[in-house]
Order: C-alpha cells, then structure tokens, then sequence
C-alpha cells in the first residue's frame, strides 16, 4: 500500500474539514443591553462547535420586524431570526416557519417556563414555533420614601398585593405626598405594543379578555361589563391626573422622582436602581378583581424560518442558547426573567432571596401569554388605540365596540383564519 505523505494528508485532511464546514446567520434585536450578550453567545457557540466547522454570525439588526417582513417578500432570511412571540402565530398561518421540537430534549421542554411554551406553539398542530430565552412581567416599581410618608403598606409576595381599593387609595394618599407630581407613570411615552401588552392584565384579571379564546370572537369579550368596568377606574385616574402624561418622557421615576409608582416591566431593573438605589421597592401585580392577579408575559423569541436550508445546524443553535448556562447569562446581562427554571436557580437578580425574586414569582404563577392567533396583530392594536382614546377621555364602551369589530372583521375576512375557525 503506498502512504501519503504527512504534508499532503494533512492538506488532504483541512480541505475536507473546510469543505464540511459551514456558518449559519442569525438576526437578533438590536438593543443596547442585549449586544454584549449575544457577543459573547457568538464567541460561546463558535468555540463549541470548532470541531464540527460549524460557525454562527450573529446580526444586530434595526428594526427587525421589517426586516422579517422584508425577507418573507423576497425569500432572502437568515437561517435563524428572533421575532416578536405573539407574530408568531401569524407567521406559522402564513406558512412561514419550521417547527423546533425535534431540537429540544423532554427534559428540555420539562425545565422551559409553562407560558414561554404555551408562547412559542401553534395550538392547531401542538408543535412549537418559537422559543424565546426569557420571560418578561409587569409589576409596580415604588419610591419607598414617598409610599412610607403617605403611610401606606408595601406588598412584597403574590398573597400580600394590593387590592384594587387599596390600590386606589395610595395614588389618593400619594397625590399629596411632597415632592410627588403624579402618583402614578403607566409609560405612556411608550407606544405599539406596550398598550395591549401593559393593559390587557387589567381585563384579564377582572374576567375579560382581549378576545374569546375558544370561539376566537371578540365581540362580547374585549368590550363585555367586566371590561367595561375596570377601565373606568383607569379613565379614572387619568381624569384625577394621577397619571405621568406621555408628552412628560420617560424618567419620571427614576429620575427626577416626580412619580411615586410605575407600572413597566422588568427590562427597567439597571435604570430604576440606579435612580432609586435603596428607595426602589418592588410590589406584586394588584389584584384588580376579587383575588386573581395577571401579568403579561413573553418576548423575542428564537424561529427557523421554513425557507432556510440549514435547519438542522439552526436548531442546533437555538439549542445552544437555550442551554440553562446561556438563559441564565441572558438574565444577567439584560435583566429579564430566565426562561429556564434551573437557570431562575443561577441567577443572583431572581434567584430565591434575590432582589428580583418577585419577577421570577409572577412569570411561574400567574403570567397569562397573549392571544396566540394569527389576527395578533390587529387584536394588538385595535386594543391599544382604544386605551389611548379611553385615557384620553373618549367613551369606554364605544371604543371597546369599536375594537371589538374590528378585530371581529378581520378575523371574518380572513374566513377566520382556518383551522383556528373549527
């Protein structure tokens, strides 16, 4: 048998380990605390796979949700994108996305956070579509100087939270505490999809909805009496001026301390303890009606979209990020809730004991992830610009009826998005 020389096996050897490698391109959310993480997840993923040739470039990109829009149009994706999870179902209607449970162990599965599943899949197949590396819950951030001199109790579990009269009193007692221009910042500088997914808790934990998710109408829910109701109290507040106007900005809180409370989610953890430093006390979701609580939940979330010819090396990666390691570095570079429950573990922010403890409490027991339908986006913001409108003073029931059809036609010139009308 005649042997090759060393020299020319090894060239033999790097051109067939560089003709079976491959990169895989990844388009992630371009937000200033997630960078550095995705940074690292680059270099973490490159490293692990240096064996297989197998690489990951991963992309910041502006303004993804075009961006994804853009590329279904031309056909032009990456292998792996980051969406927005309530789209998610709309997507998949609109055969754009492959499915990933074939990526994950049961054990997997088992540790993910329910509403991060119930987030990511498709209820007309039972398969999974998305899967995002954390969670996201809105609760009241307080001044703790300005709630200790109106004289009012500071909750600090699920079982200890505020009461809507409760609740109602303290903007009252707060309203005249010193220094304390509004009580209340609800982040009404904010826009899109913080309106339905900020105030949609307010309905739900009252017995509404912002639709029926068996029937898939919205007519008789979104604008039923209970929720009807509820947004009384919040048009409320906003006639009592208690509420930080949008043209006010953002800081309110936490910088210039001129409101006592804010409801906003967890992605405001650095900024607010910066502000507020000891005074920053965090206070579960209020029990709006009787002794139900709700809070929002989910986020950008990882997809394969169908047309990309790697879907194996991009489940890989997906599984990667997903690892109880790389959720808990997440968690503690951006400050949102672990996906994972053994990363919740990990994490000194969420941790038991932790500061953020609360946030992790919410997101397992009483999160409620959102209509996952493929009318999302019109349920979204016909909800959202029936708030602005109530808070602006209009007629509560009109804009809700207003909503309600709208969200109702759409789904009917869609001839109910089949199968979701069976």
């Amino acid at each position: 048998m005649k042997k090759m020389p060393i020299a020319l096996l090894a060239t033999t050897l790097a051109l067939s380990f560089s003709a079976q490698a491959k990169q895989i391109t990844v388009w992630v959310i371009d937000g200033d605390s997630e960078r550095p993480y995705f940074l690292q997840l680059q270099d973490a993923f490159n490293k692990a796979n240096e064996k297989k040739g197998l690489t990951a470039k991963i992309v910041p990109v502006p303004s993804i949700n075009d961006a994804i829009q853009s590329g279904f149009l031309s056909g032009k994706l990456p292998d792996v994108f980051m969406l927005d999870g309530p789209n998610m179902a709309n997507y998949v209607w609109s055969g754009q996305l492959a499915p990933l449970d074939s990526y994950f162990s049961k054990s997997t599965l088992s540790d993910i956070l329910p509403a991060i599943k119930d987030q990511g899949t498709y209820s007309p197949d039972g398969k999974l579509y998305a899967m995002s590396p954390y969670d996201s819950s809105v609760l009241l951030w307080g001044n703790k100087k300005y709630l200790q001199e109106a004289g009012v109790r500071i909750p600090r579990t699920l079982k200890e939270a505020w009461t809507l009269k409760e609740f109602e009193d303290a903007l009252q007692k707060l309203s005249k505490v010193k220094g304390v221009t509004w009580p209340l910042d609800l982040k009404l500088n904010y826009s899109g999809e913080w309106l339905s997914y900020g105030f949609s808790p307010f309905l739900q934990a009252c017995g509404a909805d912002l639709i029926n998710r068996k029937t898939w109408k919205a007519t008789g829910t979104v604008n039923s009496e209970a929720a009807v109701n509820i947004l009384e109290h919040l048009q409320s507040w906003a006639k009592n001026k208690w509420i930080v106007p949008a043209s006010a900005g953002d800081n309110r809180f936490y910088g210039d301390k001129t409101a006592a409370l804010v409801w906003v989610g967890n992605w405001m953890w650095r900024a607010h303890k910066e502000g507020l430093k000891d005074d920053l006390v965090l206070i579960p979701a209020p029990k709006f009606c009787g002794n139900k609580q709700v809070s929002p939940n989910g986020g950008w979330s990882y997809a394969i979209p169908k047309v990309s010819p790697n879907k194996d090396e991009a489940g890989a990666f997906i599984n990667f990020a997903m690892s109880s390691k790389q959720v808990a570095l997440y968690s503690d570079t951006t400050g949102y809730v672990p996906a994972r429950k053994s990363a919740i573990r990990l994490s000194k922010l969420y941790g038991k004991g932790g500061e953020g403890a609360i946030m992790a409490e919410q997101s397992a027991k009483i999160a409620l992830v959102r209509p996952v339908h493929p009318a999302y986006p019109v349920i979204s913001k016909s909800f959202g610009d029936a708030v602005l409108n109530i808070l602006s003073g209009a007629s509560i029931k009109s804009e809700l009826d207003k909503a309600a059809k709208a969200i109702d036609q759409d789904i009917a010139s869609n001839k109910g998005y089949p199968p979701f009308n069976k």
